[in-house]
């Protein structure tokens, strides 16, 4: 203890006995009033021996209890404030609030299962208050935020001070902060919530990833009051900073007499020696002397202020806010919305250059007093908010995160092991293992349904690795995976056609996503391969119609290339399939008359690109003929339907025989065979000026043996029908 604490213990001490000659209701008044007034300037030292001497006298009551365990609290004496809030508890007179302020103290204290009991009895007198609910709709919080202490690396810094170092904010090679470790202005003053001098902002130089030699900056930029947490805006060379209401000389206080916070600015400007120093002071443009404004961060591109402010018409206590820039002024602030902000306090805000809003909240899930947590900010505003979890969330108080790049920056803590009361820390995040939770769930019944096979994707459709899916009892899962903006979940259960869900990370209830699976009497599965390598073809739009092509589904395909349907019994159905600058492919399918529930139906694809040429199948002749046969015909009904569905493709159907026989006799068979085909295509409703007939005989070959020496199988290969892509 310091001599100045000591000092103010004693001066206390002093004040108290002076009161123990007055008869005892009327002290125990007094005391109130000294303790209230105490209050009204933040002196919670003296706060606390007022209620610690009634409570000695034997005259606590669930009010001295309670005012008690606020003052510790505001002292930061966690096991203080958790015992008289234990006491409390058994005081007649405890209300539901003083029961929720136990489960969060003893929360920072790190008793997270007494804490989540206090939450569930809070949650049964008040059940409509969302601020227990958050942490008993997930009672393995605690346990997620903790699990991965290699989630991020956190280093000391060699400029703290044995007194508090917040507030961060980089200057070209500068880094600059806050401190109470009495330089300059502030340094002759102290601040009676924590007896330490008031805030003062200081510079350090950066050395990649730490920082050395701290100096405080100049008296016209400090005052005596606080200075602190600061924001540069590089491209306006700004500097934004929080101080208390005090502009060259004028305090200008609430209504009720109280020094409130307001953000100020300078500008780097040109001295009387062509030196760079800083500008005029300027008050920012909604400053309020009867509420609090302060902790700025302008965004990279210099178009947006975030600030923190417990000005009315936000959500609870302390709000995160923001400005649009509108030239020559800040547009009017923007309070940013219940994603955010709680009832509870968030604060210290950090925007990067990708829009991901960092801050620091009280009332936020989380591990203790002030946890980090990020969102991503759009045009539409925040998405969900995320905890970064242990070792960047603590049961102690985390804030004033400022990243250098996409991972590696600073943060502050008064986490134990360090110099003084906060610190400031290296730091390098990972990107963030998502929290996914939920249902599979039939349909129609609603009904569980238990030991779903889940698979999570990208937005791509590809796999996502690692990946950890636990299955629980009524169909619920749990899932633990690398951030992806966006999710495919797919499921798959015997007698269910495969299900898939979207799940957007920044907008949709992560731990209430619900899978629909549908009961198929049969069902309707296939490959889309590419035409020519044989490769499954991702991207591939799948659609099913009915049997007047009315759209009743449609899919498309991830990397395996498989799409799958449910259908109905004793009904028709049509697939199409496409792909940009492929040929479109359909093909009609009935469940009438089946046993077999799966009706498989493969497509390949061929790239739509003038002289591409493209064999068919399964085309045979009878020896001497060219008559089309039966088996023929099943595959020149496939060109048919390729050919309505790409109404303004025009062909050459040509026809090829082996090298065996006569040369004219072979180009004239092929001619006929040809022909043939066409004619064939004509009668089934292709127009005759959309196909050409050709015959080659054996004049090209694909397979280029010596005739006398080619193989059955090569000569198999040579005998083919084609058709080459002459417009489309």
């Amino acid at each position: 203890m310091t001599a100045r604490t000591q000092l103010l213990h004693g001066l206390a001490a002093l004040l108290l006995t002076a009161v123990f000659g007055i008869p005892g209701v009327q002290a125990q008044k007094l005391q109130e009033r000294m303790a209230s007034r105490y209050n009204e300037v933040f002196d919670y030292s003296k706060v606390a021996a007022i209620y610690e001497d009634l409570d000695a006298k034997g005259k606590s009551d669930a009010t001295t209890l309670r005012k008690l365990a606020m003052a510790y609290r505001k002292l930061g004496d966690a096991p203080k404030a958790e015992g008289a809030y234990r006491r409390l508890m058994i005081t007649t007179g405890r209300t539901a609030e003083d029961v929720l302020a136990f489960g969060d103290q003893l929360r920072a204290n790190g008793k997270y299962t007494e804490a989540l009991e206090q939450y569930e009895l809070y949650a049964k007198e008040k059940p409509e208050d969302p601020r227990a609910q958050n942490y008993l709709r997930t009672p393995n919080l605690f346990y997620r935020l903790r699990k991965d202490s290699t989630s991020a690396t956190i280093r000391t810094v060699p400029i703290n001070s044995p007194e508090a170092d917040l507030g961060m904010s980089v200057m070209d090679d500068l880094l600059l902060f806050s401190s109470a470790r009495g330089d300059g202005s502030g340094g002759r003053h102290m601040y009676q919530w924590d007896d330490q001098p008031f805030l003062n902002l200081y510079s350090a130089f950066l050395k990649g990833e730490t920082a050395e030699e701290p100096m405080v900056m100049r008296n016209d930029i400090n005052s005596r009051y606080h200075d602190g947490t600061v924001s540069y805006d590089s491209l306006a060379k700004r500097m934004y900073f929080t101080r208390n209401n005090y502009f060259y000389g004028t305090v200008t206080k609430d209504t009720e007499g109280e020094l409130n916070l307001g953000i100020y600015f300078t500008d780097v400007v040109k001295g009387e020696f062509e030196q760079q120093e800083w500008g005029n002071l300027i008050p920012f443009d909604h400053n309020d002397a009867n509420s609090n404004s302060g902790h700025p961060s302008v965004s990279p591109d210099g178009r947006r202020l975030y600030f923190a402010s417990d000005r009315p018409g936000g959500e609870g206590g302390v709000d995160i806010w923001y400005c649009d820039n509108l030239g020559n002024q800040w547009g009017v602030p923007q309070n940013l919305g219940p994603k955010v902000n709680t009832v509870g306090d968030e604060m210290y805000p950090f925007i990067t250059a990708k829009g991901t809003l960092y801050f620091a909240s009280s009332g936020q899930p989380g591990l203790g007093g002030l946890d980090l947590f990020f969102t991503r900010v759009r045009e539409s505003g925040p998405g969900n908010v995320f905890n970064l979890g242990y070792p960047m969330s603590t049961r102690f108080n985390d804030h004033s995160l400022l990243l250098l790049n996409d991972s590696s920056g600073f943060f502050a803590s008064d986490r134990t092991g360090g110099t003084g009361s906060d610190d400031i820390y290296g730091c390098t995040i990972r990107p963030q293992m998502m929290y996914l939770a939920g249902t599979v769930v039939d349909k129609v019944s609603r009904a569980p349904i238990e030991g779903a096979l889940l698979v999570l994707k990208d937005g791509d459709g590809n796999p996502i690795q690692p990946v950890n899916v636990k299955q629980e009892a009524g169909g619920r899962f749990t899932i633990e995976a690398p951030y992806s903006e966006r999710y495919l979940l797919a499921a798959t259960a015997n007698g269910y056609n495969q299900a898939e869900v979207t799940i957007n990370t920044d907008d949709d209830q992560l731990d209430n996503i619900v899978v629909e699976m549908e009961k198929y009497d049969y069902v309707a599965e296939g490959t889309v391969f590419h035409g020519e390598t044989g490769a499954p073809l991702p991207g591939s739009t799948v659609v099913l119609t009915d049997g007047t092509d009315k759209e009743l589904a449609r899919t498309v395909v991830g990397a395996d290339g498989n799409y799958r349907f449910p259908l109905q019994k004793d009904s028709d159905y049509r697939l199409m399939v496409e792909k940009e600058g492929f040929f479109k492919q359909s093909a009609r399918i009935t469940t009438r008359g089946r046993t077999e529930p799966v009706l498989r139906t493969d497509f390949k694809l061929f790239p739509l690109v003038v002289d591409q040429v493209v064999r068919l199948e399964n085309i045979f002749y009878d020896y001497n003929k060219w008559n089309i046969r039966p088996d023929a015909a099943i595959e020149l009904d496939k060109l048919v339907q390729t050919l309505l569905d790409n109404p303004t493709v025009t062909i050459e159907l040509s026809s090829h025989t082996d090298c065996r026989g006569k040369d004219a006799y072979n180009m004239s068979l092929s001619q006929k065979r040809a022909k043939a085909a066409v004619d064939y295509l004509i009668v089934e409703g292709i127009a005759a000026d959309r196909v050409k007939s050709k015959g080659y005989g054996e004049a090209k070959p694909s397979e280029t043996c010596v005739c006398e020496k080619c193989s059955e199988d090569q000569h198999q290969r040579n005998r083919r029908t084609e058709f080459k892509v002459l417009s489309k």
